[in-house]
């Protein structure tokens, strides 16, 4: 049996790769839930809350898992309770950026920090980083969303940093950022229109793809930024 762990699986998108790859066969999944309880249950299917900003929490968790086959953290924060995407400078609040990289920066390093052992006994171990393509530097045409757009563009900095520092010590493992289109889902749920179903995708069709890809990546394309068509994000 194959080990995955999902950081978020009681959301839209991580609760998806869950069910999708139970119905795959030959996996057993360890999901984690937050503020969100889960509402479903499955024999191969374990459950542990984690709160991604205690590292305590995370390296706890870790203990608790011999292998990792696949890693992903799929949890974000695009808007907090008095503050939204940045429309323009005048909207700027540090405290709401700082708290943008706790949540949507840190946790993989924390993650990649805590599962090395747990990586280093899977065979060829992958590690998905959910980041978005407003973190793209290359692609910023549109301007806006400070605090998201810096802190996926860090989060992509650390997933090529440590891509690196990986090839040495743990070279089978492929780390990728990557971004999964629009996801009707909560988080993006405030800033989609009534015709967007045609632009933005379910989160299963959003799983689907996300494990397509995957089941083409080796080694050699660590430290890579893709999307959701299977396309490569420049950075």
């Amino acid at each position: 049996m194959k080990q995955a762990v999902i950081i978020g699986a009681s959301g839209g998108l991580g609760g998806a790769l869950a069910h999708l790859l139970l119905s795959r066969g030959g996996w057993q999944v360890l999901g984690t839930h937050h503020q969100t309880e889960p509402l479903w249950q499955h024999a191969l299917m374990t459950w542990r809350a984690l709160d991604v900003r205690v590292e305590t929490e995370i390296a706890a968790l870790m203990t608790q898992v011999p292998k990792i086959d696949l890693l992903i953290n799929t949890t974000g924060i695009l808007t907090s309770p008095h503050h939204g995407p940045e429309k323009s400078i005048r909207h700027f609040n540090a405290e709401h950026m700082m708290l943008s990289f706790e949540i949507n920066t840190a946790p993989i390093l924390n993650l990649a920090k805590h599962a090395q052992a747990a990586l280093k006994a899977s065979h060829q171990p992958i590690i998905v980083a959910l980041s978005a393509r407003v973190g793209s530097i290359a692609d910023n045409d549109l301007g806006g969303w400070y605090s998201y757009r810096s802190a996926k563009a860090a989060l992509n900095m650390a997933v090529k940093t440590l891509a690196i520092e990986w090839q040495r010590s743990l070279p089978m493992a492929t780390l990728i950022a990557y971004h999964p289109g629009t996801v009707r889902t909560a988080l993006s749920a405030p800033f989609l229109k009534s015709d967007s179903a045609k632009i933005t995708l379910s989160p299963e069709d959003a799983a689907e793809h996300c494990l397509q890809l995957l089941d083409t990546l080796t080694p050699t394309h660590t430290g890579s930024f893709w999307d959701w068509r299977g396309q490569n994000i420049p950075w």
